[in-house]
């Protein structure tokens, strides 16, 4: 009877704790485990104005290959207007702006990235390309531009973030 008393006891705290168990573990979300980095200041002109950004920061990407596209708008149906020809940490980007989705094998996304192909020409690239997170989770590291809202004179909307 003791036995079956002690055994009764120690299946109830096992369950006990289980649930306890259960109930504190927080939910899991996916994370970006290999997030935009290393942020460096730059000089950026614009090509249709000629106006320069002094001292913007942009942030170094992991790119899962090299030959990536950049696309003139935040669709895949946007011309390519150029590539990023190295892979891994070499290039750098200015912001992160919702678009239109991109898929590549089973990869998805609707986040792309604000930077400038080798050939000089400025566009954006869908983070599909972008090495660690999930689909459709945007970079951790990389900043989104936010709103641009001002009183009386307003400075130009960067010509990254249009």
């Amino acid at each position: 009877m003791l036995l079956r008393t002690i055994a009764r006891t120690i299946a109830a705290l096992a369950l006990g704790f289980g649930l306890v168990g259960v109930a504190a573990t927080p939910q899991a979300y996916a994370t970006d485990n290999v997030p935009c980095h290393s942020p460096a200041k730059r000089d950026l002109t614009d090509p249709n104005s000629g106006h320069v950004w002094r001292g913007t920061e942009v942030r170094f990407c992991n790119l899962t290959q090299g030959h990536v596209p950049v696309y003139a708008g935040r669709s895949a149906g946007a011309a390519v207007v150029g590539y990023l020809e190295q892979g891994g940490a070499a290039n750098w980007f200015v912001t992160e702006m919702k678009g239109g989705d991109f898929h590549r094998g089973r990869a998805a996304n609707y986040w792309w990235a604000s930077t400038k192909a080798d050939n000089g020409r400025w566009g954006w690239v869908p983070e599909v390309y972008f090495a660690g997170g999930g689909n459709y989770e945007d970079d951790a590291g990389l900043l989104m531009p936010g709103g641009y809202t001002c009183a009386n004179t307003c400075a130009p909307v960067p010509f990254w973030a249009r």
